[in-house]
C-alpha cells in the first residue's frame, strides 16, 4: 500500500513539473538572458551544489544518527555549526575586502568537497564534529558569493532572478530518487557513504568551472591590489561601526528581528525533519522512502516562483513576505497533528513549506540587499548575518532536548517562532 502511495506521488510530481516548465519557459528564458558575466556562470554551476545539497539535506542527520550520535548530541552538534557560521560570516566580510571576492569564493567553496569525504569515512561522533565545522566554514563565502551575483544582475529583476536562484537551489529535490533508491538497496550506512562520494566529485567540477570562468568584481580588484594588511583591532573597530550603523536603521532592526525568529523556526524544523519523519515513534516512515516529501515541496516551490513571484511589485514586497511565514506557520503546525504512517499531513505540509519558502526568501533578500550600497555591502552584509545568526547559537541544544522530551514539542515550538515572525514583521517594519 506505502509503496502504491509513493508511486502515485510520484508520478503526480513528474506530471506536475511538466505542467510547470512548459507554462513560463518563454519568460524564463528572457529572464536568464538579462543575467550577466559572474551571475551566469553562478546560476549554471548550481545543479553541482543543489544535488548535494538536497541528498544531505535529507539523509544526513539519519546517518549522523546511525553513527550512535544521540538526539541531544545532534543538537549540540547544530550549536557548533551555528557558531562556526558566525566565525565564517565575520571572516568573509573580513577577507572579501583584502583578497578579493573571487579568491574567497575559489578557496572557502573547496570546504564543500573535503567535508563530504571526511562523512563518507566518518566512523563516529569525532569525525562527525570536523566534518560539520569544515562543512559550515563555507558560509565564509556568503558575502563574496552576494557581491559576485549582484553584479550581473539588472536592479530592477533582482527579486525574480533571486527567485529563479532559490527554486534551482531546491530543484536539487528532484534527484533524490537517486539517494532513495540507494538507500533501499544498499542500506543507510553504505548508501550514505556512496552519496558523499559522488557529491565531492558533483561538487568539485562546479568549483572548477567557476575557478575558469569567473572574474573579479572592481572592488575585489582594487581590494587585492592594494593589499592592505589585515588588522584585528581594526576590523574589530569596524564591525562594531558596522553593528551601530545596523542598530540606529530602525526598520533594518526590527527587518533582522524577523529574520531571526524565523531562522530559529526553520533550523528546528529541518534539523530534526527526517529525524522525525523515520523516527517509530513518531510518523514512523522507511529511511528510503523519505525521498518523496522533498520533491514535493520543490514543484511547490517551483510552482510559486514561476507563476507568482513575478506578479508581486516591490511596494507589495512585505505583505507577500508575511504571506510566506504564515504557510511555513501552517507547515510546521501539520507536523503536530501527523499520525503515524500517514503521508496526507506530511504531504500537506511539504506542499504549503514549499510555497511558503518561495515567497519569503527571494523577497526578503532582494529587499535586504537593496538596502546597502554596493561600498560597504560585503562588510555590512557580514555584521548584519552575524546579528541574525547569534540567537539561533542555542536554538540547536534546544532542539535536541525538546524532541529527546516529545518530538512533537519541536513542531510545537517552531510554529509559535513562525508565528512571532509574523507578528514582528506586522506590527513593527514598514
Amino acid at each position: 500500500m506505502f509503496i502504491e502511495e509513493v508511486n502515485s506521488t510520484i508520478d503526480f510530481l513528474i506530471d506536475g513539473s511538466k505542467s510547470v516548465i512548459r507554462y513560463p519557459a518563454l519568460k524564463l528564458k528572457e529572464l536568464f538572458a538579462s543575467v550577466k558575466g559572474n551571475a551566469r556562470v553562478m546560476i549554471i554551476t548550481y545543479p553541482g551544489f543543489s544535488i548535494p545539497s538536497a541528498w544531505l539535506g535529507a539523509y544526513q542527520s539519519l546517518f549522523i544518527l546511525s553513527l550512535g550520535v544521540s538526539n541531544l548530541q545532534y543538537g549540540n552538534i547544530i550549536g557548533i555549526a551555528i557558531i562556526v557560521q558566525i566565525f565564517a560570516q565575520l571572516l568573509g566580510g573580513v577577507l572579501a575586502d583584502r583578497y578579493g571576492h573571487k579568491r574567497i569564493l575559489d578557496i572557502f567553496t573547496l570546504f564543500w568537497p573535503l567535508s563530504v569525504l571526511v562523512f563518507a569515512f566518518a566512523q563516529n561522533i569525532w569525525w562527525v564534529i570536523p566534518a560539520i565545522i569544515m562543512q559550515n566554514l563555507l558560509m565564509i563565502t556568503t558575502p563574496s558569493w552576494y557581491c559576485l551575483f549582484v553584479e550581473g544582475i539588472p536592479k530592477n529583476k533582482r527579486s525574480n532572478i533571486y527567485a529563479v536562484v532559490h527554486m534551482l537551489l531546491n530543484g536539487g529535490a528532484l534527484f533524490l530518487p537517486v539517494a532513495g533508491l540507494l538507500i533501499k538497496f544498499y542500506g543507510l550506512d553504505k548508501a550514505s557513504r556512496v552519496i558523499y562520494l559522488i557529491s565531492a566529485v558533483l561538487t568539485s567540477g562546479a568549483i572548477y568551472y567557476r575557478w575558469k570562468h569567473m572574474t573579479e568584481t572592481k572592488l575585489g580588484e582594487k581590494a587585492r591590489k592594494e593589499k592592505k594588511p589585515i588588522k584585528i583591532f581594526v576590523e574589530a573597530g569596524r564591525f562594531r561601526e558596522a553593528f551601530k550603523y545596523l542598530a540606529g536603521k530602525k526598520d533594518l532592526f526590527w527587518y533582522g528581528v524577523v529574520n531571526v525568529t524565523f531562522l530559529c523556526a526553520l533550523t528546528m524544523w529541518t534539523s530534526f525533519n527526517s529525524i522525525f519523519l523515520a523516527d517509530t515513534k513518531a510518523a514512523a516512515f522507511k529511511e528510503w522512502s523519505i525521498m518523496v516529501f522533498p520533491m514535493i515541496s520543490a514543484i511547490s516551490f517551483a510552482v510559486a516562483i514561476i507563476v507568482f513571484v513575478p506578479l508581486i511589485r516591490k511596494h507589495n514586497y512585505l505583505k507577500y513576505i508575511g504571506i510566506g511565514i504564515i504557510l511555513n506557520a501552517i507547515a510546521s503546525a501539520f507536523y503536530i497533528f501527523a499520525p503515524a504512517k500517514s503521508m496526507t499531513f506530511i504531504i500537506l505540509s511539504y506542499m504549503t513549506y514549499g510555497a511558503g519558502l518561495a515567497l519569503f526568501r527571494p523577497l526578503y533578500d532582494a529587499r535586504l540587499i537593496n538596502a546597502f550600497k554596493e561600498k560597504d555591502r560585503a562588510r555590512l552584509l557580514s555584521a548584519y548575518n552575524t546579528i541574525v545568526m547569534l540567537p539561533s547559537i542555542a536554538i540547536g541544544p534546544i532542539t535536541g532536548f525538546l524532541y529527546t522530551g516529545n518530538p512533537r514539542y519541536v513542531f510545537i515550538a517552531a510554529t509559535c517562532m513562525f508565528a512571532i515572525s509574523f507578528l514582528v514583521l506586522w506590527k513593527k517594519v514598514r
